[in-house]
């Protein structure tokens, strides 16, 4: 009798904890990511959703910060578990960072909620955001609002978008030279591994130069944010790329605020 005591007294911890994150979640959103922003990507693979947590940091100012990162399931017998990931970081200025990846089976039972909550050095909660799946048909399924549900598609490795969903924005190779195509190469891969998540086209171009350098731009929307001559050197287009991504990163930031400006006043 007082193992079965002890076991529903920790049933009803886990549930208590739960429910108050997701009340604070949702009471609390609209004054959570507003300089450090947590979100949680999805990605459908053969057998399994992966699910990818992540840190921007909205400000010029690097930052140290905090996540925990929780998986909570609820089985078909009303048992409730919880695994937990949690760690200290360091956040650039205008850097987007993955925290941390999850994998689920399609076939998992019962109800589970994913939830991201970042914490400033004084512990304060600055950033959440939250995932939900519940099986249907013998298959986990994801529940939250229809933002979630085009971020799963958007993710999915397909040429052609499914059920009116819009694609992202891609980033655009006109390149002359092996350095402007290395060049390519790093940008490219510092902005998959960053997980940014445009509908804006980052172009890439590359034009001749002064004597034999070509000249490497970078641009969103014909707005020219990164350009310099080029080298063979591999450190030397690394940095250019980070540097270039950065001040892209920077003006979509920009660019996602003054659409949230414009809303609030309007």
């Amino acid at each position: 009798m007082k193992k079965f005591q002890i076991h529903i007294f920790e049933t009803l911890k886990y549930f208590v904890s739960l429910l108050m994150l997701c009340i604070s979640f949702n009471l609390s959103a609209q004054f959570y990511n507003k300089e450090f922003a947590a979100k949680i990507y999805v990605k459908q693979d053969s057998e399994f959703f992966t699910f990818t947590a992540t840190a921007e940091n909205l400000t010029p100012t690097d930052v140290n910060l905090r996540y925990d990162f929780s998986v909570f399931k609820k089985d078909d017998n009303n048992n409730t578990s919880k695994n937990n990931q949690s760690n200290r970081f360091f956040l650039k200025g205008n850097e987007k960072k993955i925290l941390s990846t999850v994998t689920i089976n399609y076939n998992e039972d019962g109800k589970i909620i994913l939830l991201l909550v970042l914490y400033d050095i004084n512990d304060k909660p600055v950033g959440e955001d939250r995932i939900e799946l519940e099986p249907k048909n013998g298959y986990q399924m994801v529940v939250n609002d229809k933002a979630t549900r085009q971020e799963l598609y958007v993710n999915k490795d397909e040429s052609s978008p499914q059920d009116g969903v819009i694609l992202g924005g891609l980033v655009l190779e006109k390149t002359l030279t092996k350095a402007g195509r290395d060049f390519y190469k790093y940008f490219y891969s510092d902005y998959y591994n960053r997980q940014v998540k445009t509908k804006k086209n980052i172009i890439i171009e590359e034009v001749p130069g002064k004597f034999r350098n070509t000249r490497i731009s970078v641009k969103i929307d014909d707005k020219l944010l990164w350009q310099f001559f080029s080298q063979p050197k591999k450190s030397f287009l690394q940095t250019m790329a980070r540097t270039s991504l950065d001040r892209c990163i920077s003006y979509l930031q920009k660019l996602e605020k003054q659409k949230d400006d414009t809303l609030t006043r309007y």
